[in-house]
């Protein structure tokens, strides 16, 4: 089960009433047809209810009893079993994605079938290429209950700067260094379609915030280089150009601080392994004069949190 349209399960039919109103390729039934689409908005409630208490069982009876579900790779889920068993699996693995959902089109097949086509993506986005995930699925009045009954997916790829910034993944997640008296925490994410990876970091000194601010890192088409933007919460903004050479990343940094000084300094990361790095920064000048060098620092992987 792909996260990308699996999870739109989740909320497209929450979206259902609005989307109805606004979509002219949706509104030409709406006369008649409100009731109906009140007990389909109900209907996604309750999955949404069933999947954040995290309730196969539950899902599964929202199916037609021989409804099915084929994700993008083809693989097919026929029947309420597989469907939950598939749930089972999902929600074992599953670290609280959030989903964004667009219903582009609601039609009523039939006054007891329903159709709706959309799109749907994840955040924060599964392993490789950046993909929007497509969604068809059908809905069918039975006992006065609106059943799911057939759920197609597929992916199809969105323009991203992913190629040139995946060597860059191991920086994803969250990271510290820290002594006795102070502490540096910073994060980093995919932005939507992976085409920067943003950063954020904080200083805390015996307990309080000192300095924080924000990083894009992402690819600059006319050097060809991967860039960096960051800000600070004095007021200073940098520009760095990124390189390579074997397991370190080299960050030339040239910032204007908020007084109108330029700064300039080397960046160094060390990868040592998954879980940690080297920090260290070197030829450091302010104005005019030269700052000593920061020492490698050793820079830990906090471990992920683990959903409820």
């Amino acid at each position: 089960m792909r996260l990308t349209v699996t999870l739109a399960l989740l909320i497209f039919i929450t979206g259902i009433v609005n989307a109805f109103c606004e979509d002219p390729s949706v509104a030409q039934s709406s006369s008649d047809s409100s009731a109906d689409l009140k007990a389909i908005q109900a209907a996604g409630q309750a999955f949404i209810k069933a999947f954040n208490h995290r309730d196969a069982d539950a899902i599964a009876t929202m199916w037609d009893e021989d409804g099915d579900y084929i994700d993008e790779t083809g693989t097919v889920y026929s029947g309420r079993e597989a469907i939950k068993s598939e749930f089972e699996r999902y929600f074992h693995n599953s670290y609280g994605r959030k989903v964004q959902v667009h219903a582009k089109s609601i039609r009523f097949i039939q006054p007891d079938v329903v159709l709706i086509d959309g799109t749907s993506e994840v955040d924060p986005p599964p392993p490789g290429k950046p993909v929007m995930g497509r969604f068809s699925a059908i809905r069918v009045k039975k006992d006065g209950k609106w059943l799911l009954t057939s759920v197609r997916e597929s992916a199809v790829e969105v323009p991203s700067n992913y190629e040139h910034l995946k060597h860059l993944e191991w920086m994803l997640g969250e990271w510290v260094d820290k002594d006795e008296s102070s502490s540096i925490y910073t994060s980093a994410i995919w932005s939507k379609n992976k085409n920067f990876i943003i950063r954020k970091f904080k200083v805390n000194l015996n307990g309080r915030i000192v300095l924080s601010g924000s990083q894009r890192v992402g690819w600059d088409p006319i050097r060809k280089q991967i860039k960096s933007w960051t800000f600070d919460s004095d007021g200073g903004v940098a520009e760095g150009y990124w390189s390579q050479k074997g397991n370190q990343w080299i960050v030339r940094k040239s910032s204007v601080l908020q007084d109108g000084r330029h700064a300039s300094a080397t960046n160094i990361y060390t990868i040592i392994n998954d879980d940690s790095f080297l920090w260290e920064s070197k030829n450091r000048i302010v104005g005019q004069e030269h700052e000593p060098d920061i020492e490698q620092v050793k820079v830990v992987r906090l471990p992920p949190a683990i959903a409820p």
